[in-house]
C-alpha cells in the first residue's frame, strides 16, 4: 500500500488530490495539510511513503519553507505539481523528488508518486528540458545508439517505477535479461544511473511520464 501526504493550500485542490488517490487501489491517503509547516509536522505523525505538495501559486514561497525548515533533515520522496516548468530547477534543489505539471492527467500523477516513493527522479518532459545537469558524462560504448523497441518498452516501464524483477514479470523475460537491456539503456543514453536516463528520455521525448 502506497500511502500519500498531500498538502495544498486551498480546500478544493486537497479536495481533488484526496478523491483521486481514495479511488486509486493500493493507495492511501496518509494525511493532509495546508502548508509546508503543517506538512512537515504531518509527516512525523503519519510516516508517509511519498508528499504530495500542490502549492497553487505559492510555490515559490513553499520552496523557501521547505528548504528553510528542513535544514537537510531526511524527507520521504516529495512530488511537486505546479503549473510552470520554469520551477524546476529551483525545486530539485530544494529537495523535491519529482515535478509534473497541473494538466497531467491522473494516471500520470499516480505512476509518478510510485516511482519517487522508490526513489526515482519525476519530471515533466517539458520540466526537463530546463533542468542542468552539469557536464555531460564520458559517451559509454554504444551512447548515441538508437532505443530497440524492447529497450523503450523497458523504459517506460522503469518511467513507471517498476523494478527490474517486476520489469521481467510483466514482460516473461528473465530478470538476467532485463539487466542487460537497462545496461544497454544506460549506455545508449549516456546515463550513469536510472534517475539521469529517465531525465535524459524525457527530455528526448523517449518516454512519458
Amino acid at each position: 500500500m502506497l500511502r500519500v501526504l498531500v498538502a495544498a493550500p486551498y480546500p478544493m485542490t486537497r479536495a481533488g488530490l484526496t478523491a483521486l488517490l481514495d479511488t486509486t487501489p493500493e493507495v492511501a491517503v496518509a494525511g493532509v495539510a495546508d502548508d509546508v509547516a503543517a506538512a512537515l509536522a504531518e509527516v512525523e505523525a503519519t510516516a508517509p511513503d511519498v508528499v504530495l505538495l500542490a502549492p497553487d501559486n505559492e510555490v515559490e514561497g513553499w520552496l523557501e519553507d521547505l528548504t528553510r525548515l528542513t535544514d537537510g533533515a531526511g524527507l520521504p520522496p516529495i512530488l511537486l505539481l505546479v503549473d510552470a516548468p520554469e520551477v524546476a530547477p529551483e525545486a530539485l534543489r530544494s529537495g523535491i523528488t519529482g515535478l509534473l505539471l497541473r494538466d497531467a492527467e491522473p494516471e500520470e500523477i499516480v505512476a509518478a508518486l510510485r516511482a519517487a516513493a522508490l526513489g526515482l527522479t519525476v519530471l515533466d518532459r517539458r520540466a526537463a528540458e530546463l533542468v542542468t545537469t552539469g557536464p555531460a558524462p564520458r559517451p559509454a560504448p554504444g551512447a548515441g545508439e538508437p532505443l530497440t523497441p524492447r529497450e523503450r518498452e523497458i523504459l517506460q516501464l522503469i518511467a513507471h517505477g517498476l523494478p527490474n524483477k517486476s520489469i521481467a514479470a510483466e514482460l516473461g523475460i528473465s530478470e538476467h535479461t532485463v539487466k542487460f537491456h537497462v545496461g544497454s539503456i544506460l549506455g545508449k543514453l549516456g546515463a550513469a544511473s536510472r534517475a539521469e536516463a529517465l531525465a535524459r528520455a524525457a527530455r528526448a521525448g523517449l518516454i512519458v511520464l
